[in-house]
């Protein structure tokens, strides 16, 4: 038998196969700070806060000293909606739990904001499930009554094949490149 073979199976498999990704995002809207972490089949591949100040997206990596600041119209930003928009009609969509802890020092706008974004939640996810019927879709709330907190944490679950994530990067970098043209 020869063992030659099994090297283009393996690679052929890992090309091929659905990678589990996991996209964790967690936002303060009072502060307009919040953090971002992915997982691939569970172990960190990337955590960073984020801030927003004005026209600025500013990051800083977990145990990094210095931040990055990305402007709103900069070529990261056009690059990141390209690429998404590439990835989003290959990725197999398992899980998005929706996280909030609402409270506006009065219990009764408090409820009643909180039963309104439940209703656009709920709204959003038949729709989502009217796309991709087989995802499971859930939805925590807590409510603050004696504080000041508008926060917001979401985690989502989706699979994807490296050939999938590669042929939408290199289309997404070919298309960033264009559209940089057409602007200039």
């Amino acid at each position: 038998m020869n063992y030659y073979l099994f090297i283009p199976f393996v690679i052929i498999c890992l090309l091929f196969l659905p990678i589990k990704l996991e996209a964790r995002l967690s936002f303060n809207l009072l502060d307009m700070s919040g953090a971002v972490g992915a997982f691939l089949y569970g172990f960190k591949v990337t955590h960073q806060m984020i801030w927003i100040k004005k026209d600025k997206i500013i990051t800083k990596k977990e145990e990094a000293i210095d931040s990055q600041e990305i402007d709103f119209q900069g070529k990261e930003i056009i690059f990141l909606k390209i690429f998404l928009k590439q990835l989003t009609n290959k990725t197999r969509l398992k899980k998005i739990e929706l996280f909030y802890n609402i409270g506006l020092d009065d219990a009764f706008r408090a409820a009643m904001v909180s039963g309104h974004i439940n209703f656009i939640v709920v709204y959003l996810y038949a729709k989502i499930k009217n796309v991709k019927p087989t995802a499971s879709l859930e939805l925590n709330d807590t409510i603050s009554y004696n504080r000041k907190v508008l926060q917001f944490a979401i985690k989502c679950v989706i699979s994807i094949s490296l050939f999938d994530i590669v042929y939408s990067w290199l289309n997404s970098v070919i298309l960033t490149k264009k559209k940089r043209k057409d602007i200039s």
